[in-house]
């Protein structure tokens, strides 16, 4: 088993002052620390447990430095009121939990407990049992069989993934006043059932239920919890159900989790400097952003606020604002409303696709020092960028503004702002400029690329002969480019693991590909071979990565990239195989494989 991190003696010293810490430390950022953030209390008493499946040879104590190898062995040591605290790591297990505990993952979304397609993952016959942090999966096909199966009363199941293919993701059999929330319930053949009714499927308002992918949802007032109840069956429902998988919208200064952007800026802990990460989904919020802080999306373009045609997208009414890698689309369609009103300075949007707004970009007037770069604005129904009087200083440079009804960029009485690198395409018109500004960063930087630009380029250095003049003014790009701008390769590779594919490997051999369709089952070692090209700057490496490793197995520099996996595992379990890829320009993409393999 490949080497991890809780291996180390003094590592395992650190998490546990780290989880001391928990009760008397403000804002840590393990789990306990966040759930406490989010509404749940944990128990003030008992010892606790550890178990990390690393520890294949023991000896086994349950202490830090001798952890429990499975989880079963460390609940049957638990007395009422302890704590389990499960490192990291894949559990093939089918657990039975008799004693009030709490059973704790290290990190949420990197602890799996499966089944393995057999039986119940985890049966609780015990009251006051709390669950947190887990991914739960494969429970067996048979009716009887769930991720989570409770008997019992007074049982908290809080912040767990609940998915792929279990029978039913939670079923209550037995017992009242349960309490269920801020879990994601996704892909199981059935997502709840509750046969005795009085449990809590959320935790009331506004901290929210769970998570259901199959949930067609409304949000009339954008707070991140839909409109309509979700059924757990038997007249059982949960009343707020969230609309965006619980962790998508995370302050990492605090590292508390919201349910919608608005509610993680209105925070009373967020504060000035402060970072929203977010990852994908689509948001229907109309944002005003008064605090000093950065926006981020994880993936670009795959968080997507929404303003459904009405208002304005986004408001920036504080200085100092960065809002980066969102699609930000369908403001209202009144001749103020746009994608992004800017109304202080010293603010960034950065790597933004804006679609389909009335406006794209607006900056109020006497807004100052203010960037506008990397942006995707298109599709707009007046201008794609408008700079109301008195704008001063701002810089708008390497955004493509394509399709705008009226102007890419629009400037009204405002000067001493630099525009340049900017690719304008098929705009009706494509800039206009009354006052005096900088279209260009001189040669041979160059200034923009016009796509109705009619001159010659005679000497071949990619610059036009002619300058472009701007509409409305006096103003020219003196050195308009020749072909779309691009300052560096910000494409990434394409890469693809060609083998092993589904089906079964027997030391190298490729049997029942066609059989066998949807799993890869490896006995013995394996070559993995890799596709990776680059239309621009070309390959710079290929990482091998098993799991959760940080470290990278093997690197290839050359074509063709592959590797032997050859490291020897007892039981047959799931690994992940995860390739990178990265350009001489440093872009890098990915490829991921599930597989299981012995030996």
């Amino acid at each position: 088993m490949e080497e991890k991190h809780q291996n180390n003696p003094i590592y395992r010293t650190m998490f546990v002052l780290i989880i001391a810490s928990l009760f008397i430390i403000p804002g840590s950022a393990t789990l306990l620390g966040d759930l406490q953030k989010n509404g749940y209390q944990t128990s003030k008493g008992g010892s606790t447990i550890y178990v990390d499946d690393s520890n294949i040879d023991g000896p086994w104590d349950g202490s830090i430095e001798n952890p429990y190898q499975f989880i079963q062995d460390g609940i049957d040591h638990a007395v009422g009121g302890d704590t389990v605290l499960v490192f990291n790591g894949q559990y093939v297990e089918n657990i039975v939990i008799s004693v009030s505990l709490e059973l704790v993952a290290e990190a949420p979304g990197s602890t799996e407990i499966t089944g393995d397609d057999f039986g119940t993952v985890i049966k609780i016959i015990a009251e006051g049992v709390t669950i947190s942090g887990f991914t739960i999966t494969h429970c067996g096909s048979n009716p009887n069989n769930a991720g989570i199966l409770i008997h019992t009363p007074y049982n908290t199941i809080v912040n767990n993934i609940i998915e792929d293919n279990n029978y039913y993701g939670i079923c209550i059999l037995e017992g009242t006043n349960n309490t269920i929330y801020h879990n994601n319930i996704l892909e199981n053949f059935y997502q709840a059932f509750d046969a005795p009714t009085g449990n809590n499927w959320d935790a009331g308002y506004p901290t929210g239920g769970n998570y259901w992918d199959d949930y067609e949802p409304t949000d009339a007032d954008e707070d991140g919890i839909g409109d309509t109840p979700y059924p757990t069956g038997n007249g059982s429902a949960d009343r707020y159900p969230l609309l965006h998988p619980y962790g998508t919208i995370r302050n990492t200064d605090t590292h508390e989790n919201f349910l919608s952007i608005q509610a993680g800026i209105d925070d009373p802990d967020t504060l000035n400097g402060h970072e929203l990460v977010i990852s994908k989904g689509v948001f229907w919020e109309h944002l005003l952003i008064t605090k000093s802080i950065t926006l981020v999306s994880v993936f670009d373009d795959s968080a997507i606020i929404d303003g459904r045609f009405s208002g304005d997208v986004v408001t920036i009414c504080a200085d100092n604002v960065t809002i980066t890698g969102f699609m930000i689309k369908q403001s209202g369609t009144g001749e103020t409303n746009a994608g992004i009103i800017v109304n202080r300075n010293h603010c960034v949007i950065q790597q933004n696709t804006i679609y389909a707004n009335f406006q794209g970009i607006i900056l109020k007037q006497n807004t100052q020092n203010t960037q506008i770069l990397d942006n995707k604005i298109s599709d707009s129904g007046w201008n794609g960028i408008t700079l109301k009087p008195g704008c001063l200083g701002n810089y708008i440079l390497r955004n493509t503004l394509s399709n705008s009804f009226y102007a890419g960029i629009g400037i009204i009485d405002s000067s001493n702002n630099y525009l340049y690198h900017n690719n304008f395409k098929a705009n009706r018109h494509q800039a206009y400029d009354d006052a005096a500004n900088i279209w260009d960063d001189g040669y041979p930087s160059g200034g923009n690329y016009w796509s109705d630009y009619t001159g010659f380029d005679e000497d071949g250095d990619g610059i036009g002969d002619i300058p472009y003049a701007i509409l409305d003014g006096i103003n020219t790009d003196r050195y308009p480019l020749m072909e779309p701008y691009s300052e560096v390769d910000t494409t990434p590779p394409v890469v693809q693991i060609q083998s092993p594919s589904t089906g079964v490997y027997l030391w190298g051999l490729h049997l029942l590909s066609g059989v066998i369709k949807k799993k890869t089952l490896i006995y013995g070692p394996i070559t993995i071979d890799v596709e990776a090209t680059d239309a621009g700057s070309g390959i710079e490496r290929v990482e091998f990565l098993i799991d959760d490793s940080v470290n990278p197995q093997y690197t290839d520099t050359q074509p063709p990239y592959s590797w032997e996996w050859s490291q020897p595992y007892l039981f047959m379990r799931k690994h992940s195989i995860i390739v990178i890829a990265y350009d001489n320009a440093g872009n890098p993409n990915y490829d991921q494989l599930d597989v299981r393999k012995y030996l």
